[in-house]
């Protein structure tokens, strides 16, 4: 019993001498965190046909109300990823668009970055696939038509007239 005591003693004297270590206040520092805002691209490819110039639509937002400033690089590539056309444009908070050059049919991506001047807005950048469409009229085309399906809408017609057919089989069988 007097072992358990003189320990229990032993313990509170460490506890005491080692309180005013973790009770001491710490100093001070300044925080130097300085948030950055993300920037958000988004680069878009209006419908273009085979032989007219592709234009590049570009915008950059932040979600804040200062309109972001910097440099826009964007770009067209093949699918292989080859650069077939590169532009650099100055980005005051504007959408841009910028124009590209002919490119035959076939389809292509388009890619953007964008590079702010202020450290407190953060870079993005963004892709999208598109494809340079039909022929334009007057070219020996058809124009830009759409695709109504073709062979697909056959099949799809049968496969609706088999499933019509065979509810007839079965409520006829019903009876």
């Amino acid at each position: 019993m007097r072992a358990a005591r003189g320990l229990l003693v032993a313990a509170l004297l460490a506890l005491f001498v080692a309180l005013p270590a973790f009770l001491a206040p710490q100093a001070a520092y300044a925080d130097t965190y300085a948030p950055a805002v993300p920037a958000h691209c988004r680069v878009a490819v209006p419908t273009t046909v085979s032989g007219e110039r592709v234009v590049v639509r570009v915008r950059v937002s932040v979600p804040a109300t200062a309109s972001p400033a910097g440099r826009v690089v964007a770009a067209i590539e093949d699918r292989g990823g080859r650069v077939l056309w590169r532009a650099t444009a100055r980005h005051r908070g504007e959408p841009l668009a910028l124009d590209g050059p002919r490119l035959p049919r076939g389809d292509y991506v388009a890619r953007a970055r964008f590079t702010p001047d202020a450290a407190t807005v953060t870079g993005c950048s963004d892709r999208t696939d598109f494809a340079v469409g039909a022929l334009a009229s007057g070219s020996g085309g058809h124009g830009a038509l759409p695709d109504t399906g073709g062979p697909h809408l056959l099949v799809l017609l049968g496969a609706v007239g088999l499933v019509a057919a065979g509810g007839g089989l079965v409520a006829g069988a019903r009876r």
